[in-house]
C-alpha cells in the first residue's frame, strides 16, 4: 500500500496538471471498488474547478469551487495517469474530462475509493477524524511523543498507528527505526528522551528523503503511467534479508521478524 511519501508524490503530480482546470465531465466506468464510486459524481462535479489537491495521511482530497470534496484513496494498486485522449486500460474505473487533458484512476485490485464530501466535513468524516498529526508537522514533536511514553506497545506498532502519526507504513517504519538505532521489538516505555528525539528527527528525515526521492516502488506504486520511486536505492534494512549491515559493515547481518503480521527487518547488534 503506498505510504506517505508515494501519496505526496501523486498529490505533486496531479497539482501539476488539474489545479485550476474544470472537469467538463466525468464518466464512471466500473463502479466496482473499495466503495461504489456514486452514479451522482457527474452531475455534482461538472463543469466545476479543482481549486486544490491535499493530502491528509494516506488521502488525497480533490477540493472544488462550489464547496464540494473528492476523498480519494489509492488502496493497494490504486493510481491516476493523465492522457490527451482515452486509451481504454484494463481496470479502469472512472475518468475525469479536462478542456486538454484526460484523468484516469486505474485500480486491478479495487481497495481503493472515491467519495463525494462536502469542504467543511471532509476532515470531519469518519475517514480522517481520528487520524494523528501529520510527521511533518510541528505538532509531531517531542512533548506530543512524550505523553504516548507510558505506553506499553512495541514502538514499530505504534509509528504504524495511524491514529498515532498519519501516513506511516511498515516500509518507513523500518527503515526509520533503523535509522534512528532503536529496535522495532523495543516498547515505547523504555525509550529514553534522547531515543525519543533521535526518532522524531529519523522520521521527518527519512520522509523527507523520500519525497525528494518520490517514494518507494516495491511492487505498484505508479504515478500516470511511469513506475517511479527511487527511495528504494537508498532502503538501507527493509528487504535486505541476511545482507550485511550498512551500519554494522559485514561483521552482522540484517534479520526479519513478524510484528503485527508485518515482516519488520533490522539489525540485532546496532539497534537495541
Amino acid at each position: 500500500m503506498p505510504e506517505l511519501p508515494e501519496v505526496e508524490t501523486v498529490k505533486n503530480f496531479l497539482e501539476t496538471h488539474i489545479v485550476g482546470q474544470k472537469t467538463l465531465k466525468i464518466k464512471i466506468i466500473i463502479k466496482k471498488l473499495k466503495y461504489e464510486i456514486p452514479t451522482n459524481i457527474n452531475n455534482k462535479l461538472s463543469n466545476l474547478i479543482v481549486t486544490k489537491i491535499s493530502r491528509r495521511g494516506k488521502y488525497l482530497i480533490f477540493f472544488y469551487n462550489n464547496g464540494k470534496a473528492l476523498l480519494c484513496h489509492l488502496g493497494m494498486t490504486g493510481y491516476f495517469r493523465i492522457c490527451q485522449k482515452i486509451q481504454k486500460k484494463k481496470h479502469d474505473h472512472i475518468v475525469f474530462f479536462f478542456k486538454e487533458k484526460i484523468l484516469v484512476f486505474n485500480d486491478i485490485r479495487k481497495f481503493g475509493f472515491i467519495k463525494i464530501l462536502s469542504t467543511k466535513d471532509v476532515f470531519g468524516c469518519n475517514h480522517l477524524a481520528n487520524i494523528g498529526p501529520e510527521p511533518l508537522s510541528r505538532e509531531f514533536n517531542f512533548n506530543y511523543f512524550k505523553k504516548k511514553n507510558s505506553s506499553s506497545a512495541v514502538i514499530k506498532n505504534l509509528l504504524m498507528d495511524q491514529k498515532f502519526v498519519a501516513g506511516l507504513g511498515n516500509i518507513y517504519c523500518s527503515e526509520i527505526l533503523f535509522e534512528a538505532k532503536i529496535s522495532p521489538q523495543r516498547l515505547v516505555k523504555t525509550l529514553k528522551d534522547n531515543e525519543i528525539e533521535r526518532l522524531i528527527i529519523s522520521v521527518k528525515k527519512i520522509l523527507k528523503e523520500s519525497i525528494k526521492c518520490g517514494g518507494t516502488t516495491i511492487k505498484n506504486f505508479i504515478v500516470s503511467d511511469e513506475k517511479i520511486g527511487y527511495f528504494k536505492n537508498k532502503l538501507k534494512v527493509y528487504g535486505r534479508l541476511n545482507q550485511p549491515c550498512l551500519r554494522c559493515c559485514s561483521i552482522y547481518k540484517v534479520s526479519k521478524l513478524y510484528l503485527a503480521g508485518r515482516s519488520t527487518f533490522y539489525c540485532s547488534n546496532c539497534q537495541f
